[in-house]
Parts: structure tokens; sequence; C-alpha cells
């Protein structure tokens, strides 16, 4: 508490003090309280701004966790809203923001908007609206604009849940929203819905409101709908928006209404402490179905490239992951062949009632006296597992908050006091283990049928003589290219995969021939390796045939594919 009381000293000392033209040295001031956020609003002289950075900098984690709550660095703000302004047809637009947190965006907007013939008074008092569901954020965001104006005036804003208020609600209709809203994941407990609010987005939202949707993809769905005819849409949100099988329908919405103009990536971390990475798409309401879309990264924004979208196409897309993968080098991979591996093999995912119904029954056995009679299965987890390889028994790894060095399963107890062994039994079948949360898709081979899958790994089961075949598409350099361009924003690591068992059932299998089987053979080669560069030259042939039985004999989509393996250990 201590701390938070120096933060409140240091901004309004700060803030005071720059009002009167006094200067201090902010980063001695600062440094040893406030944080890097605040410490570069002082640099860049944004003094208006501090109320807003010492309000969110004085919530607890769980409540910025729970509220989504973390503050936006001037960099953003000022980039967003020039976007947001650009290429307008009015004269005096109205900058609204559905969720206003500290003022950053109505801040931006305010110092974009102010010129020689329009005053900063005029600015805040005629252009300047938002919507808060805190009132203290309200306030403050109030001050930040009065201290901005000298006191002349204060903008219109209005306390309420953007996503629950009518449109006449609303102080103003927007010629320009702007903003960060909360990011709310649907997964987390902390920030879950509630059964009536879920049921109100979804009698608000139609489609868009169903499922585990991100809150903040219907703030877009809210601002494009708001936005006056002509006007433009620019938010902040997590990157997963464009690729989430929930967030689907919402972003068939946001298209329903505008067309995608621009699309920015900035740099990881730039949201500190959140680990979160996000994107920005700018939208125009009512602007043509068919032009150009700029793709732009990093802080300040790189332009990465201009390509030409038409909406409609784009709308009936799945994900937009071919738009995050733009301009990083991953390869334009169409896979011709004949049929998906769902056709053929039977694909398994595991979910969080096995991963804690095994936990009872575990057992270490670092050196290696259980596993004789079948007795107690191996437990393998996605950390284990590598391209042709699971390291059980010879990396440790982690289940359920505890460290194991080579975590086995009592089978008999699990079958006697739980309800799980019709579960283990399907299992314990040879079958390709899959990764989650990978640069490339990583698949082993349980030859044997002995190990036990830990949630969230993907069992491939194939037919017999089959599972090398498998396996062969699953490590297949075009298909993890292939996977990113489809389903590529959703990992947790930046250019990683996470994919479900719907989305491996979903992917090409090439053509039967003489490539494939090459690459099956050297798939089981390198299963059978000694050694890391012996797996690794094993793995490049697999990947070579593969490749040509793909019908792309391109030596880069492999050279590609090798520089994301896994290191050598």
């Amino acid at each position: 508490m201590a701390g938070a009381r120096a933060r409140v000293v240091a901004g309004v000392v700060v803030s005071v003090a720059a009002h009167l033209g006094v200067r201090l040295p902010p980063l001695t001031l600062l440094s040893r309280w406030g944080s890097p956020a605040v410490v570069d609003v002082v640099e860049s002289e944004a003094w208006p701004g501090l109320p807003g950075v010492v309000h969110q900098g004085l919530l607890d984690a769980a409540a910025r966790r729970s509220g989504g709550v973390f503050y936006t660095p001037p960099a953003l703000t000022r980039t967003v809203v020039a976007w947001a302004l650009a290429g307008l047809a009015v004269d005096r637009p109205v900058v609204g923001d559905p969720a206003v947190g500290g003022g950053a965006f109505l801040l931006a907007a305010a110092e974009a908007l102010v010129s020689p013939e329009r005053s900063r008074t005029e600015v805040v008092a005629e252009s300047l609206v938002g919507v808060d569901i805190d009132p203290v954020a309200v306030a403050v965001t109030e001050a930040v604009l009065a201290l901005w104006c000298g006191g002349g005036a204060v903008p219109r804003l209005a306390v309420g849940d953007a996503l629950a208020l009518d449109e006449e609600e609303w102080p103003d209709q927007p010629d320009v929203v702007v903003g960060n809203p909360p990011f709310l994941s649907q997964l987390g407990r902390d920030t879950a819905r509630g059964r009536g609010q879920a049921e109100a987005l979804r009698r608000r939202f139609g489609p868009a409101g169903v499922g585990y949707v991100d809150t903040a993809a219907l703030f877009l769905v809210l601002a494009a709908h708001l936005v006056r005819p002509g006007g433009a849409v620019a938010l902040v949100l997590p990157e997963s928006f464009l690729a989430t099988r929930d967030a689907r329908a919402a972003r068939t919405a946001v298209l329903a209404e505008a067309t995608l103009e621009a699309l920015w990536f900035p740099a990881a971390g730039v949201f500190h402490p959140a680990a979160v990475r996000v994107c920005v798409p700018v939208l125009r309401r009512s602007g043509p179905r068919v032009g150009p879309l700029r793709l732009w990264r990093d802080v300040p924004p790189r332009l990465m490239g201009d390509s030409i979208v038409d909406a409609d196409e784009l709308a009936a897309r799945s994900t937009w992951s071919h738009l995050l993968v733009a301009g990083t080098g991953v390869p334009d991979c169409e896979l011709g062949g004949q049929g998906l591996l769902g056709e053929w093999c039977q694909v398994r995912a595991d979910f969080r009632r096995q991963y804690y119904g095994v936990v009872p029954f575990l057992v270490d056995d670092p050196a290696g006296e259980l596993g004789h009679d079948g007795r107690f299965a191996p437990l393998v987890t996605s950390g284990l597992i590598d391209p042709a390889v699971c390291h059980w028994g010879r990396r440790p790894t982690r289940h359920h908050r505890c460290a194991w060095l080579a975590p086995r399963v009592d089978l008999a107890r699990l079958e006697a006091e739980s309800d799980l062994g019709p579960w283990a039994r399907d299992r314990l079948v040879p079958k390709v283990v899959v990764a989650t949360q990978t640069r490339v898709v990583e698949a082993a081979v349980d030859v044997d049928g002995r190990w036990l899958p830990s949630t969230p790994l993907i069992s491939v089961v194939a037919p017999p003589g089959r599972l090398w075949h498998a396996a062969a598409v699953l490590l297949s350099p075009p298909v993890t290219a292939w996977a990113l361009r489809h389903w590529g924003g959703t990992s947790l690591a930046p250019g990683g995969l996470k994919l479900s068992a719907a989305q491996v059932r979903a992917i090409p299998t090439p053509r039967p021939g003489p490539d494939w089987d090459v690459a099956a053979m050297a798939v089981a080669d390198a299963t059978r390796a000694t050694g890391d560069d012996e797996r690794r030259l094993s793995l490049l042939v697999a990947a070579r045939a593969s490749t040509r039985a793909y019908g792309l004999d391109d030596p880069a989509v492999v050279s590609w594919w090798e520089s994301r393996l896994p290191g050598r250990r």
C-alpha cells in the first residue's frame, strides 16, 4: 500500500509541477515507485494523462485481471488515433471510446484534433465522448481532459457497460471509435461471464455473442455498428481474435458493417506486465467491399505490404490467420492431395477430466523399476514430445504443478478406483501423439501403444500398416506452413501452433505414391535413431520426400521448417 501511495504522490507532484511550468526530473522521482508506463508518459511530457496511469496502477493484480484493465502506452494510442482519423470526410469529427479507462485514447484524440482554428476547450466540449462501466475511470478521464484544456470543459461521458447500452444512451454518435476494450477470456475463472450476462449478450449480439468469444471482440462488433457511415473504427484486440473458432461469428458480424483497411501487430511485450499479444484492426463503416489492406508490424509501425482484400471472401474464411502470418516468411503452401487425415485416422483429444483424473494414481519411477509388466503406463506430456521422439524418462516434466522425472500411472488402481479405465484402454494402442504450443507440428510415434497421453496431447490412431504414413503427414513442412496460415494465432508462444483435434482431422493428405512411402520410412528411421544428429538427418529426408508428395518440390519450404525445429539438446 505504501508503494501505491508513493505512486499517487509522485504522479500528482509531477502533474502539478508541469502545470505550473516547473520541470522535475521524472526518472529520479518515478523510477523508485512507478511502472515503466508511468516513466514513459512523464518522459514524453504527456503529463495530463498521469492521473489515468496512476488510477490503473493502483488497482491490485486480481482487479486488473478480472477487469482486463491495462494501461495503453502513448506510442499505441497516438498511432491508433491517427489511423482512425485519416481519410475522414468530416471537419470536426466526434471521437468515441467504449471503455475509456484512464482516458489515454481520448487524450490522444484531443491532441490530434486541436489546431490554430480550434481551441482545446472546443475539442473537449464538442468532439470527445465515451463510456466506462467504472465510475472512477469516468471521473479520472474527465479530470485528465479538464486538466489538458485548462479546466474550460469536460468531455461527454457516461457510466455504464457499453455492451449493454442502447445507441441513444450514448452521449453522441461517433464518427470514429478508438480504444482498448477489456480482454476477458471466457476460459479463465476470473474473467468468464456469468450466466445472466452471457444470455444478455446472446440476445443483443446473436451468434457473435455465443460461446467462448473474448469480450473484446464484442466491443469491435459494437463499434462497427455504432460508428457513423464513412467513419472508422480502430480498437486494440487480443491477437487470438483473428484465429479462434468462437470469434468467427464476431469477425463475420464486423465485416457485415465495415471493411478492413489496415491491420497492425505491435511488438510483443507492449502491454507489460500483461503477457498478451495484440493486434489493431482499422475498419471503415460502409467502405468498398474490395480494396487495399495495409499490414503493419512493430512499434513504431513498419509497413509489411499491401494486398487487395475482398470483404465477402474474408468473411467466409474460418480464420484470418493468413493475415497474421503475412510478411513473416511462412510459405504459402496449398496442399493438393487426396482426402483428409481424419477420413482414415481416428483423432482424439482429452480434457480436464482426464488431466486431473490421473493425478491420484501417479508414481515417479526414475530408476525404471515399474515398467516390466505393463501395470504402470508412462504418462507422456506435451513437453516430452519433439519431432519423432519422446523424451520420457530422459527429460523431467511437470504435471498438475508438480515436477516428475519419470511419471507413471498405476493402471490397476486407475481401473479399480476411478471410471477412467475405459479411457486408458482406448489410449493404450499404437498411435501418433501430437504436441501443442509448438513452432512446427511436433509428433512422435508410440509403436507399441504403451504411452498414456496427458492433456493436451492429441492421439492419432491409424489403420494397421499406416502409422508411419500418418506421422509423415504431421511432420511434413508444408503441413506446418498450411496450419499456420489457417490456424496461427491461438498459441501462447509467438508464431506457434495450438491445434485442436478437429483441426488435425482437417489436414489434407498427399496422394499415395513413392514419395509418401519414403517419408514414412524416414520417420521410422528418425524414431529409431540413437542421437540427435542421426534423428535430424532422417527427419530432413522425410521432410523433403513429404514435400514432394504434396507436389511442392521447393527446398525453401524445407529450409524454413528446419529453422523452426527444436534445437539440439
